[in-house]
């Protein structure tokens, strides 16, 4: 069921409200970005050299164990062997005896060590082969039985190998002592560089944090205030919608007011002034024809007789057109007797339509415009029918519901399809335009080949 008329449309918004700015906040967003990308890559960097550093470390506190291990066991050896010289016990011998493949062990893991100086490794194979001497006087001493420091002021050789071997062990500590110190103050001056540059960086994040929540707020604002003024363009709109809705209105009222008018005014000089002509033209001619001798009017009674005949169509055109203009029986016998005379004004039947009036006995009067307004909408609607429709059934129905008096008219023809625009659609516009000016509304309900029903309903409340 559609209604008209519909709501005009809105015309589109201006172009003159402020537009968001996307590329402050893209690029906000891509700093921020690119900063947060460099603070994981400066953590990733900073892990990884503190890893490093860490390994390093380890690494060289390994190598002082192995120094300091490699130094107790020559020294145990050597007690050992002393011990035994001394008191002869055997179970002195033991360091001396398991001491050999720990010292070669540790050697073994001094020597693969990496060492970065080139000087250190030659320390160490050095270091390697006066343990094998030492080793050696040790063996020495106890096969033969006496100390070798025993006839000696200065300790003998054993005592200058072992000397010789505690001092290049204290050498490769201190060494790698050093090692450890520079890499511990490398670790600490990156730690430092690491905090200064996570420092910079987090500031930098903050700093466009900071910057995108003032342009996201400012975004909002902007958001707000367009919100603002396209409700505000749009109440103008609607306004300007309305009042010129209204001043279309009015002027088609005004229109549809003036062309009645116009319509009574000719219907009028029709019936006065045509009519008195006609009707005194029928009256000499019909007193010619009494008044002329017969001879004098056998020639010309042919004639006459068309005259005559042409006066009376004259009449009846007339009647016919100011019936049509301001109906007669609207006016003397009311809206239902105008109805129901609407078969006879040839308005359907061009398709052998067959008209079915259901109208109520009687009305209380009506207002003359709400009278007139009825009877053109059913005057058009069947002329519509008569035009387009091809039907064989029409309905024409006046009834009282509720507060309402409705009109419908319908049939069985071809239909067409409401929501489709074309621009021979006057009629039905002018109807729902005399709706209007009842405050009532107009349903239209159809479909293609499946007839069609129009139905007015105005407020019968405001009749009485």
């Amino acid at each position: 069921m559609d209604s008209m008329p519909e709501p005009l449309p809105l015309p589109p918004a201006p172009s003159r409200l402020p537009r968001p700015r996307a590329g402050l906040l893209i690029a906000v967003l891509l700093l921020s970005f690119v900063l947060g990308l460099a603070w994981l890559v400066a953590g990733q960097w900073q892990t990884e050299s503190s890893r490093a550093a860490l390994e390093d470390l380890r690494a060289r506190s390994v190598r002082l164990h192995h120094l300091d291990t490699l130094l107790l066991q020559m020294l145990d050896a050597e007690s050992s062997v002393r011990g035994y010289l001394l008191t002869r016990n055997p179970v002195y011998l033991r360091p001396y005896q398991e001491g050999q493949a720990g010292l070669e062990a540790t050697l073994g893991a001094l020597r693969a060590d990496a060492w970065t100086d080139e000087g250190q490794r030659e320390t160490v194979d050095h270091l390697a082969l006066l343990i094998d001497m030492r080793w050696s006087l040790l063996t020495q001493a106890i096969e033969r039985g006496v100390p070798p420091t025993a006839v000696q002021p200065d300790g003998g050789t054993g005592k200058q190998v072992t000397d010789d071997i505690r001092a290049r062990i204290l050498t490769l500590r201190a060494a790698t002592q050093a090692e450890i110190d520079a890499t511990q103050d490398g670790a600490f001056a990156r730690f430092a560089d690491a905090r200064t540059m996570n420092r910079v960086l987090g500031a930098s994040v903050l700093a466009l944090l900071l910057v995108l929540v003032v342009v996201l707020y400012r975004q909002d604002r902007l958001r707000e205030r367009m919100a603002q003024l396209l409700h505000s363009e749009n109440e103008r709109l609607h306004t300007e919608v309305a009042h010129r809705t209204q001043e279309l209105s009015s002027l088609a009222s005004y229109l549809t007011n003036a062309r009645e008018a116009e319509k009574a005014r000719l219907a009028r000089e029709l019936h006065d002034e045509l009519g008195a002509l006609l009707t005194a033209a029928k009256l000499d001619a019909g007193w010619i024809v009494r008044t002329l001798p017969a001879d004098s009017l056998a020639p010309l009674r042919g004639r006459f007789d068309r005259l005559l005949d042409t006066l009376n169509q004259g009449i009846a055109l007339k009647r016919k057109v100011v019936a049509d203009l301001r109906p007669p029986l609207l006016s003397e016998l009311g809206l239902v007797e105008a109805l129901r005379a609407l078969p006879d004004s040839g308005d359907i039947g061009e398709h052998g339509g067959a008209l079915e009036i259901d109208l109520p006995e009687s009305l209380p009067e009506l207002p003359p415009p709400t009278a007139l307004a009825l009877y053109r909408i059913a005057q058009e609607a069947l002329t519509n029918v008569r035009r387009y429709a091809q039907a064989t059934r029409v309905r024409l129905r006046l009834r009282i519901e509720g507060d309402e008096l409705e009109l419908t008219v319908e049939d069985n023809g071809v239909g067409f399809d409401p929501a489709a625009r074309g621009d021979d659609r006057h009629g039905l516009a002018g109807m729902a335009h005399r709706v209007q000016m009842l405050a009532g509304r107009l349903d239209i309900d159809s479909a293609p080949g499946q007839g069609t029903r129009i139905t007015a309903r105005v407020p019968f409340a405001r009749m009485h």
